[in-house]
């Protein structure tokens, strides 16, 4: 089966790159796991028709997106409905997918890893059927999301920028709103400053992204209403992989959540894997276990076995 690569040109790596040339290359390298290789690069605008058309293509086995992580995310959902491979070409400012994945972040020496990687079954959520790898967000970090897409994001250093920005703007004006939860055992109403729901917890690293893609659970984590200082300290925990101490955080895991927003307006908005959404007053988040086939690195199993133990011991 071929293997087909999806280069979002748009992707804040590839910028900075002859785009051709590099296409040309990692098509050489992937052509060394025995299989065929061809590559299609893309607009922005055009790669979910590109990753339709190829998920429709019979000859292709595996799609290896290349991009951000909205790039990586609707590839995910492409591969999850189609049945087909996904492998994962970082190419993007923060790259959650790929660091769970344990992938180096320069495109070349991913390229590497995934000559070597192996195909496993991981997970994959959807939130009212829509697929995601990462999070479903609504509050602190939809509101950081939106505001940034109001700034200048077109180089890295100028998206880091914006998001600084934006994230000092959201800390002096954090949102406020209701919400029902339902885990299984009971709807409970609660007025908070954030809640997510992500493709299995997080974990204790600097970035909130999943430590392991293969332990079949949803992580449900909810905020209190917070003042400016405690949405600031959280803020701190977060980036030093603390978020579960802060004693406004409530984590727990689920197979299915039901979130409810009785009070939320025409206007409100989502985030799901970073990509600005109108919110639904009613949203059912399902973790789908070992229904995501990926190309995995060799580097992922060796993390997770240095990880057992702690677990162990924990």
């Amino acid at each position: 089966m071929r293997i087909t690569m999806i280069l979002n040109q748009e992707g804040g790596t590839i910028r900075g790159m002859d785009a051709q040339q590099f296409a040309d290359m990692a098509c050489a390298k992937l052509s060394q796991r025995g299989q065929e290789c061809m590559v299609r690069m893309v607009s922005g605008e055009d790669l979910i028709k590109t990753l339709n058309e190829v998920a429709e293509d019979q000859e292709t086995g595996t799609i290896v997106a290349g991009g951000g992580d909205g790039t990586i995310s609707a590839a995910a959902g492409v591969c999850f409905k189609s049945g087909k491979t996904l492998g994962v070409l970082p190419m993007g400012t923060m790259n959650m997918f790929a660091r769970s994945l344990t992938l180096p972040l320069d495109p070349e020496e991913a390229l590497d890893a995934l000559v070597e990687a192996d195909e496993m079954p991981l997970d994959i959520a959807t939130a009212n059927g829509r697929p995601y790898v990462h999070q479903f967000s609504v509050g602190l970090h939809a509101r950081l999301v939106h505001q940034r897409q109001r700034l200048d994001t077109s180089t890295r250093f100028r998206k880091i920028t914006s998001t600084i920005k934006s994230l000092g703007r959201v800390i002096l004006n954090p949102p406020r709103f209701g919400v029902e939860v339902d885990t299984g055992s009971g709807r409970n109403r609660q007025i908070v400053s954030a809640v997510s729901v992500s493709n299995n917890l997080f974990g204790d690293t600097p970035l909130a992204y999943a430590a392991q893609l293969d332990e079949g659970v949803l992580g449900v984590y909810r905020s209190r209403a917070l003042e400016p200082g405690k949405v600031f300290r959280m803020t701190l925990h977060a980036a030093i992989g603390k978020l579960r101490e802060d004693p406004d955080m409530s984590v727990e895991p689920a197979l299915k959540v039901k979130l409810m927003f009785p009070n939320a307006r025409g206007s409100a908005k989502a985030a799901i894997d970073g990509e600005i959404i109108p919110l639904e007053q009613e949203v059912e988040c399902i973790c789908h276990p070992g229904a995501l086939r990926t190309l995995v690195p060799k580097s992922y199993a060796a993390s997770l076995a240095a990880r057992e133990p702690h677990l162990k011991t924990a």
